[in-house]
C-alpha cells in the first residue's frame, strides 16, 4: 500500500501540471498544409525510356519543354499502357486493399486510337495487384456488365470504390452515365447495382453553377462511420442517406467556418466550396477560374476525427483540401493540397529523379488502419484538353504517391507533430512548398514568374528518404540527417534515430524534455502526437529550455496506434 502512494502523488502531479501549464500561453506553430504530407515514392521497376510521354533529355515530343518531362519513369507504379503510343488512356482510378492483403485498382480507360477527347467512351476496369500498394497492377478487364447502360453494357467513368463497414464493397459511377451504386461481397465481383435510383430528387440548384445543372457527376461516397452514407458531387453538393446505401440521398444544406472574403454567393450556397478570390499558391494563374462553375473532383473520406475534401480546379490545375467534423457542418479550409507545378515536392522518386506531371486531377485516397497512406491522381504529360490526340506519343496513367496520413491525423488533431519546421515569412504561416522553385514542364501558358527550374536547389523539398525503401515499401517516416536550406521535413524526428537505438525524445529542433523515447524515428518530441512546445523549447530554441504539454491524451495516443498500424504495413 504504501508504495503505491509516491505514483498515485507522481500522477497527481502530472495531471496538475498538465492542467496548470495548459492555460498558459503556446508558442504558435506554423502551419503545414496537404502537400507537405506527400513522400518520395519508392522504384519499384527500373525507370525507363522505353514508353510515351515529355522527355528529360534529349529529343522531345511536340508540346513538351525541354530538359524536364516524365521520361525516364517507373511505368510498373500504377497502372498505364507504357507502350508509345499508348493503347489506352487511363483516368480516375482507387487502390483498395483487400482482406487477404492484395491490393485492388478501380479506374476508367478508353482506346489511344481515338485520342483523349473521346474520354466520353470510357469503360471501368478492374485490376490486380502482386502484393504491393504501389503496383505493378494488372489490367483484368471490365470491372462490370450492365444492360441498363445501353449498347455498352461495360460504360461508366469518374469509378471509384469504397469498403463499407460491414465488410462489403460498393462501386459508384457517374457522369456518362446515370449516377449509379453497385454492392458485391469482393473486389473482384460480381457487381450488383442499387435496385433503385440512389438520388431520385437530387438537383443541381438554382443558376448558381454555371448552367451544370447534372447532379450525377463526379460523385464520391464516403461510408460514415455512424451508419450512415454520404455523396458530395462535383459542385460541392451533398447529401445524406439514413435508409442505406441505396438511399434515397436527402440534399442537405451546409455550414463553414470560412472567412468573409472566401464566403459563398447566396446562389451556390448550397455548396461547401470557398469563394476563393485568389489561390494560396503564389504559383498558381492570378485569377481564379470560375469556382462554383468549374472547380470540380471531390474525393470525400474520413480519418482522424475529421470528414475530409478534396477537390480542383482543372484549369488551374490546382487543388484544395476541406474538413468537418461531421461531414455537413463547419467546413474548414485546409488549404493548398497540390499543384503539379510543385513537382519535386510531390513526384519525386525515392532516388532523386522527378516527374514533371502536367495536369493532375481525380485524386483518391488509399485508406489503411484508418488513415491515408497513399494518394492516387490522374496525370496526363501534356494538356489533356486538345494536345492528346490519336496514336500520339502523349498519354495518361494513374500514379500512386505515398503520403503521411499519420502525421496529418495528428497535425488536425492540434498535435505538435513537427514542432521544429519553420514557416517561410510570406507563406502566411504555412510551411514552404519548394520555397518558390517553379516547374517549367507545366508552367506554359501561366504567364507567371519562377525559376523554370525541376531541379532540386537551394530552399527545394527534402522529405526524409530512407536508402533502405525496397520495392513496394513506402518511405514515408523514415529518418533523414539532410534537410534542404528552408524545407520542410516530412519525415519524422529527422536525424533523431539511428539505427536500433533509442533516444528521449531528441528530435530535430523539437524538445527533448517530455516526448516519448523511439526507436522509429517517429514518436520522439518531434514526431510524438498532440505535443505542444512552449517557450524557448518551440521551433529553433534550446533542445531542453521548453516545456512540452500533452493537450489531448486521447488524440496522442490513438493516432499514434495508428502510426505504428501504418509503420507495420507499410514496412
Amino acid at each position: 500500500m504504501s508504495a503505491s502512494v509516491p505514483a498515485l502523488s507522481r500522477a497527481a502531479i502530472r495531471v496538475t501540471t498538465f492542467l496548470v501549464l495548459a492555460a498558459l500561453p503556446r508558442t504558435a506553430r506554423a502551419q503545414k498544409t496537404f502537400i507537405d504530407y506527400f513522400q518520395p515514392t519508392p522504384i519499384i521497376c527500373p525507370l525507363t525510356t522505353n514508353t510515351w510521354g515529355c522527355t528529360a533529355s534529349g529529343a522531345t515530343p511536340s508540346n513538351c519543354t525541354a530538359g524536364v518531362g516524365v521520361v525516364p519513369r517507373d511505368t510498373c507504379n500504377g497502372i498505364e499502357s507504357a507502350k508509345n503510343p499508348p493503347s489506352y488512356y487511363y483516368w480516375d482510378g482507387k487502390v483498395i486493399r483487400a482482406s487477404d492483403g492484395t491490393y485492388h485498382l478501380f479506374a476508367d480507360r478508353w482506346s489511344g486510337s481515338a485520342g483523349f477527347a473521346a474520354w466520353t467512351s470510357s469503360d471501368p476496369i478492374h485490376a490486380t495487384g502482386d502484393g504491393a500498394v504501389l503496383g505493378p497492377f494488372t489490367d483484368d478487364g471490365f470491372a462490370y456488365s450492365d444492360g441498363s447502360f445501353g449498347s455498352d453494357p461495360h460504360h461508366g467513368h469518374n469509378s471509384s470504390v469504397v469498403e463499407l463497414l460491414d465488410g462489403t464493397f460498393a462501386l459508384v459511377v457517374s457522369e456518362v452515365v446515370p449516377f449509379t451504386i453497385f454492392t458485391s461481397q469482393s473486389l473482384d465481383g460480381p457487381w450488383t447495382p442499387c435496385p433503385n435510383n440512389p438520388g431520385p430528387g437530387l438537383s443541381v440548384p438554382g443558376t448558381g453553377f454555371g448552367g451544370n445543372n447534372t447532379y450525377g457527376s463526379n460523385v464520391s461516397l464516403v461510408a460514415r462511420p455512424d451508419g450512415d452514407f454520404e455523396i458530395i458531387q462535383r459542385h460541392g453538393l451533398i447529401a445524406l442517406s439514413t435508409a442505406g446505401l441505396c438511399g434515397p440521398y436527402d440534399a442537405q444544406q451546409p455550414t463553414n467556418a470560412y472567412p468573409s472574403n472566401e464566403a459563398i454567393p447566396s446562389a451556390s450556397a448550397s455548396s461547401i466550396y470557398p469563394n476563393r478570390q485568389k489561390h494560396l499558391d503564389s504559383l498558381a494563374p492570378a485569377t481564379v477560374e470560375s469556382t462554383y462553375s468549374l472547380a470540380e473532383d471531390p474525393v470525400i473520406w474520413f480519418s482522424g476525427g475529421f470528414y475530409h475534401v478534396l477537390y480542383d480546379y482543372p484549369d488551374d490545375r490546382v487543388g484544395y483540401l476541406l474538413t468537418s467534423t461531421d461531414g455537413i457542418h463547419d467546413w474548414t479550409d485546409r488549404g493548398l493540397a497540390y499543384d503539379p507545378r510543385y513537382a519535386q515536392q510531390i513526384f519525386s522518386y525515392t532516388d532523386g529523379t522527378v516527374d514533371h506531371w502536367y495536369k493532375m486531377e481525380r485524386p483518391g485516397v488509399v485508406l489503411e488502419n484508418g488513415t491515408v497512406t497513399h494518394v492516387t491522381f490522374a496525370v496526363s504529360d501534356v494538356d489533356k484538353n486538345d494536345q492528346i490526340p490519336a496514336n500520339s506519343d502523349h498519354g495518361s496513367k494513374v500514379i500512386v504517391v505515398p503520403f503521411d496520413g499519420p502525421d496529418l491525423d495528428c497535425d488536425l488533431a492540434g498535435g505538435g507533430c513537427d514542432a521544429g519546421a519553420a514557416a517561410s515569412p510570406d507563406s502566411g504561416g504555412a510551411v514552404p512548398h519548394d520555397a518558390g522553385v517553379r516547374d517549367a514542364t507545366v508552367d506554359s501558358g501561366d504567364g507567371q514568374n519562377g525559376s523554370g527550374s525541376g531541379a532540386a536547389t537551394s530552399g527545394a523539398s527534402s522529405r526524409g528518404t530512407s536508402d533502405a525503401a525496397t520495392s513496394g515499401a513506402s518511405s514515408s517516416g523514415s529518418a533523414s540527417d539532410a534537410v534542404t536550406s528552408g524545407a520542410p521535413s516530412s519525415a519524422s524526428a529527422s536525424g533523431a534515430v539511428t539505427s536500433g537505438a533509442s533516444t528521449s525524445g531528441s528530435a530535430s529542433g523539437g524538445s527533448a524534455v517530455g516526448g516519448p523515447a523511439s526507436s522509429s524515428g517517429g514518436d520522439g518530441a518531434n514526431g510524438g502526437c498532440a505535443c505542444v512546445v512552449v517557450g524557448p523549447g518551440a521551433a529553433g530554441g534550446s533542445p531542453r529550455g521548453g516545456l512540452v504539454l500533452v493537450s489531448g491524451l486521447a488524440a496522442w495516443l490513438g493516432t499514434r496506434a495508428r502510426r505504428r498500424r501504418s509503420r507495420a504495413v507499410r514496412g
